[in-house]
């Protein structure tokens, strides 16, 4: 499971579990979405994702922060065809190396504060969660 704290508000994270995954150009995967607020659970969605938004999404939180993705200039939003979770966008805060991160969908809008660090953390747990999710076919 890929888990990003928030820095300064303990208990505040969003943890992403790869369900199942086919593998393959054109396909995709399921995925769990959790934030907790306080260690509170506020929100719990289970959704799919294609392979094409999964690579997308983890080379722009493992290389955090990442300027350009496929020719494309990001300037701080990352957005998919997805209908969950569809738009990831960050600013940097007042601190050096802090970011505002807010993570937004059809039904979901979120934020978290994190340093790069723990963000390309968190993109590499997300890569190694996708590689080890169980194949369906």
């Amino acid at each position: 499971m890929a888990v990003l704290n928030d820095n300064f508000d303990e208990g505040t994270r969003v943890e992403f579990s790869f369900i199942s995954r086919i593998p393959g150009e054109d396909e995709g995967c399921q995925i769990n979405f959790k934030f907790f607020n306080s260690n509170r659970l506020i929100y719990d969605l289970d959704f799919g994702w294609t392979n094409i938004t999964i690579r997308n999404y983890i080379a722009v939180t493992s290389e955090f922060p990442i300027e350009t993705l496929n020719g494309i200039k990001l300037d701080g939003l990352f957005m998919s065809f997805e209908k969950h979770l569809y738009e990831l966008s960050w600013e940097e805060s007042d601190s050096n190396g802090i970011y505002n991160l807010f993570f937004r969908g059809a039904d979901q809008d979120f934020k978290l504060t994190a340093d790069k660090e723990s963000i390309r953390k968190f993109g590499s747990e997300l890569k190694l969660d996708w590689d080890k999710a169980p194949i369906v076919r």
